[in-house]
């Protein structure tokens, strides 16, 4: 068992009968909320993988030859450089 575990024990052991149901529904509380923050961790992992299997490389692109093709299609032969 840990020092911390000891420590813990040790606290509880000194604790009167009357105040462990208040300690009792902290530590479930806490044991849910862990779940509970586990369940959502788990729901956003499916939720990117799910994401990701929709995405795909995006291809290399000139910049300078779209920016010129753009400027041809937009002011046709207006000689701009």
């Amino acid at each position: 068992m840990t020092p911390l575990r000891q420590e813990a024990f040790q606290l509880l052991a000194s604790i009167p009968e009357e105040s462990l149901f208040s300690v009792i529904q902290y530590l479930q509380a806490e044991k849910l909320s862990q779940l509970s923050r586990e369940q959502r961790i788990k729901e956003k992992k499916i939720a990117l993988d799910e994401l990701l299997q929709f995405s795909k490389p995006i291809p290399e692109l000139d910049d300078e030859k779209e920016l010129a093709q753009y400027r041809e299609e937009k002011f046709g032969n207006a000689h701009i450089n």
